[in-house]
């Protein structure tokens, strides 16, 4: 194999694919995704806050009055930030009498009322609500059409609840302020692990334990998170591409061209090894830019050179595995509608590791997080996930997982050149897989 020849090749391909406007997109994708939740969030922390007024059938005759005031309280000191800009919506009950709650139709009455507009929506409340042990017959019956806006009954939800378990426990002869006192939950703090440092030489005894850290949910959940996202957007938007770069070659004849001066080997490698290239272009511009974040509020840290590492030796073997397949297919089929066809068990592949992404987060060190991770396919993202958890895999298994994807990555190649050599100046129907297995077998 001649080097400088594939070099040339993977030189030009890197050159052509960076100044696409698809790398371009590709390079903007994770800014556009993180700007539009930032302005999806800032637009829904704009919610609605149009007044929801209610009617309010009491039919227990003592709870309105703290259903009164609680949404008096609510409309003074909750709808507003400390800007005085209103953020929440304001409630205002429209207690309906006890003589009119009575009649036959008034819950049609009040579904008309809100159906016209007039009323945002209007609640029951039992008359046994405040009989413990009352059954499912002691349930606030909320009516409304827009049963998406959980503002309201949540908040009426809260409010009689409070007012419920004050009244009963008054009515029982205890003092509702120390009960509630004394029913207060007990929280629970995540902490790491007490390490003793090792004795003093001058002292000749053992220091003190050291403090256990609180555990801080942006380094144990949003950071494997981020370095999977950042790897899975690499690979998914950079390894198609090879497909529809090899088809497109095939169908204008250039590859009949670029065949004599270069092997097919050589040529499909140079390719292989340019689009690695821009991989890790994409993930250096991805990963700088996470940096720069993380820095600016205090994580950068995180950074540590063996997990950076870790990520772009698996971005290398993810593209070259994942890559190689893509070629394969693209040089098999003679259009797109074929290649579509074929390129479907790589895309499953590519998105196996999807599946597991929450039972490693659950427990990175079970059987099932174990197995997953050392299948190749998935061992790119899986694996690299684990080693941003705690606990960190063993080094066995990081070294095992790293021959094993480098093996599968280097058959894939393999098979890749053989399909690749047979099929890229074939033309017609697209092979099938028994057809493809014989290319790959044959001398």
């Amino acid at each position: 194999m001649r080097w400088p020849k594939v070099t040339v090749v993977a030189t030009a391909e890197f050159t052509s694919a960076v100044r696409t406007k698809a790398f371009v997109a590709s390079v903007l994708m994770l800014p556009l995704i993180y700007g539009a939740a930032i302005l999806i969030q800032l637009f829904a922390s704009r919610a609605d806050t149009r007044t929801r007024t209610f009617a309010l059938i009491d039919r227990t005759t003592v709870l309105a009055p703290a259903i009164l005031e609680a949404a008096k309280a609510h409309n003074d000191e909750d709808v507003r930030d400390e800007h005085g800009k209103q953020v929440r919506p304001r409630f205002e009950p429209e207690p309906i009498p006890a003589e009119a709650a009575s009649g036959p139709d008034v819950l049609v009455r009040l579904s008309d009322r809100v159906r016209s507009g007039e009323l945002f929506a209007f609640v029951e409340i039992p008359a046994d609500v405040l009989e413990p042990g009352s059954g499912g017959s002691s349930r606030l019956r909320y009516h409304t059409n827009t049963p998406t806006d959980l503002d309201l009954p949540r908040w009426l939800e809260g409010v009689v609840n409070t007012s419920v378990h004050r009244i009963r426990l008054e009515r029982a002869g205890l003092d509702p302020v120390k009960v509630t006192a004394a029913m207060a939950p007990v929280l629970t703090d995540t902490l790491g692990l007490v390490e003793r440092p090792a004795p003093s030489p001058a002292a000749g005894t053992a220091a003190a334990p050291s403090s256990a850290r609180k555990i801080d949910p942006i380094r144990t959940v949003a950071l494997p998170i981020a370095l999977v996202f950042v790897m899975f957007v690499t690979i998914t938007s950079t390894t198609p591409q090879l497909m529809q770069t090899v088809l497109e070659e095939k169908m204008s004849k250039i590859t009949e061209v670029l065949l004599g001066s270069v092997t097919p080997f050589e040529l499909m490698l140079g390719k292989l090894l340019g689009n690695v290239g821009v991989a890790l272009v994409l993930a250096g511009l991805y990963l700088g830019t996470a940096y720069a974040v993380s820095v600016r509020y205090g994580y950068g840290d995180l950074a540590q050179p063996g997990l950076m590492l870790a990520v772009v030796l698996f971005i290398v073997l993810g593209v070259t595995l994942f890559g190689s397949l893509f070629m394969a297919v693209g040089s098999a089929c003679s259009d797109l509608k074929d290649a579509q066809s074929l390129m479907l068990p790589v895309l499953i592949l590519a998105m196996l590791p999807a599946f597991f992404w929450s039972v490693v987060l659950q427990g990175p060190d079970s059987p099932v997080s174990v197995a997953a991770s050392l299948f190749p396919p998935a061992t790119p993202f899986l694996m690299l996930m684990r080693m941003a958890l705690t606990p960190a895999p063993p080094v066995w298994q990081v070294a095992l997982s790293v021959a094993l994807t480098t093996l599968t990555a280097l058959a894939c190649v393999w098979a890749a050149g053989k399909i690749f050599r047979t099929g890229i100046l074939m033309q017609g129907k697209a092979p099938g897989f028994f057809e493809l297995a014989r290319w790959i077998v044959a001398r």
